[in-house]
């Protein structure tokens, strides 16, 4: 009993850290989207979003109002079953009534939620053309959702081993489009395997032969059935998971009807202010032609409207102003630094061949653009010599910057000329497929960037007058110190740690004076670092982290980077050193003093318990209060002497970045069997730097 009762503690001591950190944790919106012009009222569940005061939009014509749900609508306690996949993390529910706009795109938004300590991740928000149709938990295949108007947007989510019917009427020779979103919703589930919601869908008759069936849109995993019926009657659609799980987060949104549907575009590829003419595919549709004109280079969303309503998004990717960009060249065409091409694998011998010229210790960078821009390819590219000898070969190559995907399709060739040499660039699809939706774009370039750095998470929130903290993640290598810097704070405000002295994680801080103004600011940051990758200077793009089956993290990009300052707390923590300067020690030292101040509201009594922010097997810090009478207390930081001996094979003068914890304990919450002691306030000092010195 008494190890149960030790391993019951420590359980309880992570997950209080784990509530806390977490703040506002969003899990499932349903329904995750509403029409345009129209009011929708969402049930949003998560961890601790009862708390939530506001509701952020990534578009000024969707706003919302926040209600609680009431008592009796909350789950009761029950019995937990063999089957029951219900999770802490979707505990809090709360009712949002949404107000779109009649002039807002379709298309997907981002929400969060804002509350008096944080704001919440970010969740997708679709705005529709068609009407929302709810479900019903209890339908069965003889007593289905009955959908009597269409085109409509069947909203609903999957219970464990549950499927949903969904019936309505048709036409003989109507082509019907069943369009799903599921993992497009929630694209990451931390604790499913495989870590999202895997939808199936099946279109039976009125006699339930089957119609159509559909588990993947080709490299997709929500499912997409197009189909034309063959006789007047009833039809039934269903939907489950590929291996019957469920929860309130295997939520999907169905756009069902006779709809516009693009299932191709053809040039997928062009240039920033360049009209393209495109040759469109698909159903439903009123044209099979189109003027495309963009703004942003990179990957933009297109959508196709007809007299039946907005097409679903499909990416067209931009190049920058002043490249040139050659569509569909002849065989043998040149590949420069000056020209991009964009092609398709039609030819009959399925590969596509081009000329490159490189002079002595040139180095070759090619990239193909395919898969990232919905192209059906999973490209190879080799290099020839004029001998026809291969003397490089690229399958997949990882783009940081596309957290969605977790298959990286697209190579990037690289390669180093010994001499002169005219050589072959040969492109093919791994599985010997071709067509025209095989398309890519390739491009020369003189070299890559070693690196991406991203800032999370997207919307830091820091009290009035105290300090927060916002992480920089490089995935790739930085190959000498770099410098940080925050634009778009207001005056008064500092930031710590701003010099990123090397790894693949920093921490930065940033302290806002005593009577900040409670508002939303849009910041950004950059990395400077002249001489790398020929660049001065790069943006560090914001994100949200999500996790997938228990362990891998992806960074999903984020429409802006804000700071969100809140309500002040009742106290204040610094230290009384120059946080600029780094702190040094020694191997001799058994432990560094530090002095920690507090500035303390009248009237404020509270014990404050004080713990390392940033532990690891080094450093240590004994509980330390400071007490009701007490505005500082000198720390004292201990090195662990095991941990010494590893360092001592280290060269150079590694450091370790800091700050301390100051946390006033709260309620003690019941869930279950289990009891969690909850923060009441919890506040840090600015970030500071440990630099050992020989």
């Amino acid at each position: 009993m008494k190890h149960k009762s030790i391993i019951l503690t420590i359980l309880c001591t992570l997950l209080t850290t784990t509530l806390y950190a977490q703040k506002l944790s969003l899990g499932f919106l349903q329904p995750a989207g509403g029409e345009a012009g129209t009011v929708v009222e969402v049930e949003a569940g998560g961890l601790n979003i009862n708390k939530s005061t506001k509701v952020l939009f990534s578009h000024p014509g969707i706003t919302g109002e926040l209600f609680p749900v009431k008592e009796s609508a909350k789950t009761k306690k029950k019995r937990r079953r063999l089957n029951d996949q219900s999770s802490p993390q979707l505990a809090d529910r709360i009712k949002i009534r949404i107000t779109i706009a009649a002039d807002v795109p379709c298309g997907m938004y981002d929400l969060r939620l804002q509350g008096a300590r944080g704001v919440s991740n970010m969740l997708p928000f679709e705005v529709a053309s068609y009407p929302n149709f709810k479900e019903n938990k209890k339908s069965t295949y003889s007593k289905p959702n009955i959908v009597e108007t269409l085109p409509a947007v069947l909203c609903g989510y999957v219970t464990p081993g549950g499927v949903d019917y969904f019936r309505f009427s048709g036409c003989k020779g109507e082509t019907i489009v069943a369009a799903v979103k599921g993992r497009q919703l929630v694209s990451y589930i931390a604790d499913a395997v495989p870590g999202w919601f895997q939808p199936v869908i099946k279109l039976v008759d009125s006699r339930n032969r089957e119609v159509a069936y559909s588990d993947d849109y080709h490299h997709h995993v929500d499912p997409v059935i197009i189909a034309t019926l063959p006789k007047d009657g009833t039809y039934t659609l269903m939907i489950h998971d590929a291996i019957y799980r469920g929860r309130e987060d295997f939520n999907y949104r169905i756009h069902l009807g006779t709809i516009p549907f693009v299932t191709g575009r053809y040039p997928a590829y062009g240039v920033v202010g360049k009209k393209v003419k495109q040759e469109i595919e698909g159903v439903n549709l009123d044209d099979t032609k189109a003027i495309v004109k963009v703004k942003k280079a990179g990957y933009n969303q297109l959508t196709y409207t007809s007299g039946l309503g907005t097409s679903n998004a499909v990416p067209f990717y931009a190049l920058p102003k002043g490249v040139r960009l050659v569509h569909c060249p002849k065989e043998g065409a040149r590949l420069s630094l000056t020209t991009a091409i964009a092609d398709s694998l039609t030819s009959t011998s399925r590969i596509k061949r081009y000329k490159v010229s490189l002079d002595a210790q040139e180095q070759l960078v090619v990239e193909l653009i395919g898969r990232r821009n919905d192209s059906r390819i999973d490209a190879v590219m080799r290099l020839r010599d004029r001998h026809g000898r291969v003397v490089a070969e690229v399958d997949d190559t990882e783009d940081p910057m596309q957290g969605l995907m977790t298959f990286h399709a697209d190579p990037i060739l690289q390669y180093t000329a010994r001499r002169a040499a005219e050589m072959t660039l040969e492109v093919e699809d791994l599985h010997r497929g071709y067509g025209k939706d095989y398309h890519y774009l390739l491009r020369r370039h003189k070299s890559l960037p070693s690196f991406n750095a991203f800032v999370s998470p997207a919307n830091i929130t820091i009290p009035s007058g105290g300090t927060s903290s916002f992480r920089v993640d490089v995935m790739g290598k930085l190959k000498r110190p770099a410098n940080l810097s925050v634009h778009g704070l207001p005056k008064g405000f500092t930031t710590s740690s701003l010099k990123l002295r090397g790894g693949r994680k920093w921490d930065v801080s940033i302290t806002s004076p005593k009577g900040a103004e409670v508002k939303r600011f849009p910041i950004e940051v950059k990395m400077h670092y002249p001489g790398v990758d020929g660049r001065e200077q790069a943006d560090v793009v914001p994100v949200d982290k999500m996790m997938q089956a228990f362990y891998y993290t992806h960074h999903i990009q984020a429409a802006e980077l804000a700071l969100d300052v809140a309500e002040a707390s009742p106290y204040r923590m610094s230290v009384e050193f120059d946080i600029n300067e780094e702190v040094p020690f020694t191997m001799q030292d058994t432990e560094i003093a530090l002095k920690v101040k507090v500035d303390k509201d009248p009237g404020f009594s509270d014990p404050i318990e004080l713990l390392l922010g940033n532990k690891n097997r080094l450093f240590s810090l004994e509980p330390t209060v400071i007490q009701p009478e007490e505005n500082e207390k000198i720390i004292y930081i201990k090195l662990n002497e095991q941990a010494k001996e590893k360092l001592k094979s280290r060269k150079g003068h590694p450091s370790w970045q800091m700050h301390i914890v100051g946390t006033v304990k709260g309620e003690v919450i019941q869930r279950g069997r289990r009891r969690f002691q909850n923060a009441k306030y919890r506040e840090m000092t600015p970030i500071f730097v440990l630099r050992l010195k020989r």
